[in-house]
C-alpha cells in the first residue's frame, strides 16, 4: 500500500526576467547535440544538423528544445550558392525552413524571442561571401502541430558584405533586444545597432569608434551582464568595448591588439569571457601561409592586467591538420572548445578522437596555464558524433533587466501598478490518481502546465486557456514511483512551480 505525502512549494519568477533554460540544448557540427539540463552531467544526443561552423538554438524556459539552425542546404551547392536550414525539435527541416540567405561559416545566425508575441522568434542571419547583408526570418512555433514554421523569410535589412560576427543582447528593460552588426571591407569602425521591440526590427543608430576593422571574419562576444563585449577579427584585431543596454551606445575600453598588415597578423578566430568576466579566452592561429607547419593556439588574457596582451598565457597548442574554432561558455559554467581534423564535409571514414570530442576548460575563472584552469583536451565525448569549428552562437537568454536603471520600465511599471501576486496550489487526489492544479491572478491568455521528475524529464505537458486569470486542471499521475515531482505553470508573463512528494510505505 502506498500513502502520499504532499509538500507544496511555490516559487514565482517573472517570465520577462528569467528565460531560464533557453540555452540548455546545443546542436552543432556533424549531428552533434548536448543537453545541459542536468548541469552536473550533460547528456549527448543526435541532432539533424551538419554544419562546419554556424549554429544557433533555443529552448523554452524549462529547457525543452524549440528549434535550431545551421547546415548548408545541399540543393544549392551545384550553382555555388549556400543557403541555411532551420530544424524543428524533431530534428527535421522546419516547414518553410529552407533557403535562408546565409553561408553558415562561423557566427552567421542568432535567434531572438519576439518581445511582442511569445510564440514567435526572429532568426537573424547574415551573408559574408555570397548573398551579402543582414537578413531576418520569423518563426511561429504554434504552426505545424507545434513544430513551428517560418512565416516570413529573408527580409533584408542591409546589403553590404557582413562581418561574420552577428550577436544579440537583451535590452535593459528586460524585454526588448539589441542586435549588433558589423560590415566588412572597406576598412571601417562602424557598429550598426538594431532594436527589436513591439514595433518590430529597426536600425536604432550607428556608432563609429575604435580601431579600424578590415576583415569579413571575426567574433563579437558579450560578457555575463551584457555591459561589455570583445571583438576579434582574422586580421589580428582584439578589443574590448562597453555597451549601454538602455541606449545601445558603444564606447571603446581598450585595444588589446591592433590589426597588422595583411599576411603578417595572427588569426583571432573566436573569443569568450570567463564566468566572472575577469579573463578572456581566445582561439587563434598565425597567418595561413604554410598550412603544413601551422600551429593553432588557445590563449587566456587577464583583462585587469596593465598590459593585457603581454600578460596572456598559452593554454594549448596544436599542429595542423588540427585546427581550432569556437570557444563557448556553457550553462554548466565550463568553456567548451571545438576543433576540426581534415576538411568539410567529413568523409564517412573521418572519425578521430580529436573530432569526436570537445575540449573543456573546467575552471575558467582561474588565471594561469592549463593546470590552473583545468584544461582537458578532447575530454567531452560526443557519443560517436563529430565536431567542426563551430558551437552555437546563442546570446544570454537568462539576462534580466537592469534593475533601478532609467530603462527598467517593466520593473517600474510593475511597481506602479502593484499587480496582484499570482497564486498556485497543487495537491494529489488519491481517488483520481491525479495532481490537481489551481492557480489564480495569472496574467496572459494562455498557459502551459508541465509535470517533471527530479531529473528534469518532462512527463506531462498540457496547454490551457486562462479565464480571467484563473486556471484549474487535473493532471493524471498513474502508477508513478515514489519521489519528487514538480508542477510548473508558464504564461506569457510568469512562471510558477509547485512540488509534490510521493512516498511509499
Amino acid at each position: 500500500m502506498r500513502s502520499i505525502a504532499i509538500l507544496v512549494m511555490l516559487s514565482l519568477s517573472s517570465f520577462l526576467a528569467s528565460g531560464q533554460g533557453k540555452n540548455t540544448i546545443w546542436c552543432f557540427g556533424d549531428s552533434a547535440g548536448i543537453d545541459f539540463r542536468n548541469r552536473l552531467s550533460p547528456v549527448v544526443f543526435q541532432s539533424g544538423i551538419n554544419t562546419k561552423g554556424t549554429a544557433a538554438s533555443i529552448s523554452d524556459s524549462l529547457g525543452n528544445l524549440l528549434f535550431y539552425s545551421g547546415s548548408p542546404d545541399i540543393r544549392y551547392l551545384n550553382n555555388g550558392v549556400l543557403k541555411a536550414i532551420i530544424y524543428n525539435n524533431r530534428h527535421e527541416q522546419m516547414l518553410n525552413g529552407d533557403s535562408l540567405n546565409c553561408e553558415v561559416w562561423y557566427h552567421e545566425m542568432v535567434i531572438v524571442p519576439s518581445p511582442e508575441n511569445p510564440d514567435q522568434y526572429y532568426v537573424f542571419h547574415i551573408g559574408v561571401t555570397g548573398q551579402y547583408g543582414l537578413y531576418f526570418s520569423l518563426v511561429d512555433k504554434t504552426l505545424d502541430s507545434g513544430r513551428g514554421a517560418v512565416i516570413s523569410k529573408n527580409n533584408q535589412l542591409r546589403n553590404d558584405i557582413a562581418t561574420d560576427c552577428i550577436q544579440a543582447v537583451k535590452h535593459g528593460n528586460g524585454r526588448d533586444w539589441w542586435i549588433i552588426y558589423r560590415s566588412a571591407p572597406p576598412s571601417n569602425n562602424n557598429f550598426y545597432v538594431y532594436s527589436i521591440d513591439a514595433n518590430g526590427v529597426q536600425l536604432d543608430h550607428v556608432d563609429s569608434l575604435g580601431p579600424l576593422h578590415s576583415s569579413n571574419g571575426g567574433d563579437l562576444r558579450f560578457n555575463s551582464d551584457g555591459t561589455k563585449f570583445a571583438f576579434s577579427n582574422l586580421n589580428g584585431l582584439l578589443a574590448i568595448y562597453s555597451f549601454d543596454r538602455c541606449t545601445g551606445s558603444i564606447t571603446l575600453d581598450q585595444t588589446i591588439h591592433a590589426e597588422f598588415p595583411a599576411g603578417t597578423q595572427p588569426y583571432f578566430l573566436d573569443c569568450c569571457f570567463s564566468p566572472n568576466d575577469s579573463l578572456l579566452y581566445v582561439s587563434c592561429a598565425p597567418y595561413f601561409s604554410s598550412l603544413d607547419t601551422t600551429q593553432i593556439y588557445l590563449y587566456q588574457f587577464p583583462l585587469t592586467a596593465t598590459n593585457v596582451y603581454a600578460s596572456r598565457t598559452l593554454i594549448w597548442q596544436q599542429t595542423y591538420p588540427m585546427t581550432i574554432g569556437a570557444v563557448r561558455l556553457a550553462p554548466d559554467n565550463k568553456i567548451y572548445v571545438a576543433a576540426q581534423k581534415t576538411g568539410y564535409p567529413y568523409d564517412s571514414t573521418d572519425y578521430y578522437p580529436e573530432n569526436m570530442s570537445l575540449s573543456v576548460i573546467n575552471q575558467p575563472d582561474q588565471r594561469g596555464g592549463a593546470a590552473a584552469c583545468d584544461f582537458q583536451p578532447y575530454s567531452f565525448y560526443l557519443g560517436g558524433k563529430r565536431t567542426y569549428w563551430g558551437l552555437p552562437n546563442n546570446p544570454n537568454y537568462d539576462l534580466g533587466p537592469l534593475a533601478g536603471s532609467p530603462c527598467d520600465t517593466i520593473q517600474t511599471a510593475l511597481q506602479e501598478t502593484a499587480a496582484p501576486t499570482p497564486a498556485l496550489s497543487v495537491y494529489y487526489h488519491s481517488a483520481w490518481e491525479s495532481i490537481v492544479v489551481n492557480a489564480s491572478k495569472l496574467e496572459g491568455k494562455r498557459a502551459r502546465i508541465f509535470v517533471s521528475d527530479i531529473s528534469g524529464k518532462i512527463l506531462v505537458e498540457e496547454s490551457v486557456i486562462l479565464l480571467s486569470g484563473y486556471l484549474s486542471k487535473n493532471i493524471a499521475l498513474h502508477n508513478r514511483a515514489a519521489g519528487i515531482y514538480f508542477v510548473t505553470v508558464v504564461t506569457e508573463r510568469e512562471k510558477l512551480t509547485g512540488k509534490v512528494i510521493l512516498q511509499s510505505y
